[in-house]
């Protein structure tokens, strides 16, 4: 009771890792935006888009209608991660998918 004392033993401290960039913004990434900036009326379905935000690098990428319906929620109130009204919607180049 009295001569031993418990070990109390440290938290264990993680080594901090580097920040991994995520796979789309990788030069190898095969599904890269290609062309210009495309007006929502332009938009197709079964193609898949990307909304981006050229200051914070935000991507929103879906098909066709469901660009639109993202397009709609976000060209009042801007970028969800910077608030930029300057958004645009590129094509994806898909060419690099396996085919089914």
């Amino acid at each position: 009771m009295f001569g031993k004392q418990k070990k109390v033993e440290e938290p264990v401290v993680e080594e901090k890792k580097e920040k991994l960039t995520p796979a789309y913004l990788r030069d190898d990434y095969p599904y890269k935006a290609v062309g210009e900036a495309l007006d929502v009326g332009e938009v197709q379905d079964g193609v898949v888009y990307e909304i981006w935000c050229d200051k914070c690098q935000m991507s929103i990428r879906s098909k066709g209608q469901n660009i639109r319906a993202q397009w709609e929620r976000l060209k009042d109130s801007g970028c969800i991660g910077c608030g930029n009204k300057e958004l645009v919607i590129r094509k994806v180049d898909m060419s690099g998918a396996a085919e089914k």
